[in-house]
């Protein structure tokens, strides 16, 4: 789905609790979106709003969250494997239980606001 920004076919996905992997969400406004429980590797969150939103035990292993805004963002449980975060405003995101997070993002994280790390 890399390059595909339909979103109604995006929806229908994750209505039906299908696999988003490689999906390019880059720019799009999703806050208080639920994204919990999806296969979402290598999606590209680069610049998009997820304020408030639910991505609790999603797979984003090498997802790309750079420049994104993810103020109080549930990550609890999920896979971060890979993933980017440079530049991204996580205040008050909660990282409780996230698994894949090297030590120095971990101490990005934890200097922009985040939580449960």
């Amino acid at each position: 789905m890399a390059g595909d920004k339909d979103m109604k076919r995006i929806l229908q996905k994750i209505e039906k609790h299908e696999s988003l992997a490689g999906v390019d969400l880059r720019n799009l406004y999703l806050s208080g979106m639920d994204l919990s429980d999806l296969d979402l590797q290598r999606a590209n969150f680069k610049g998009c709003r997820l304020n408030f939103g639910n991505l609790a035990a999603s797979d984003l292993a090498n997802a790309d969250l750079s420049d994104s805004t993810l103020i109080n963002t549930n990550f609890k449980r999920a896979n971060l494997a890979g993933a980017r975060f440079r530049n991204a405003i996580v205040v008050g995101a909660d990282f409780s239980e996230a698994t894949g997070l090297n030590t120095e993002i971990i101490r990005y994280l934890k200097t922009k606001g985040a939580l449960g790390l």
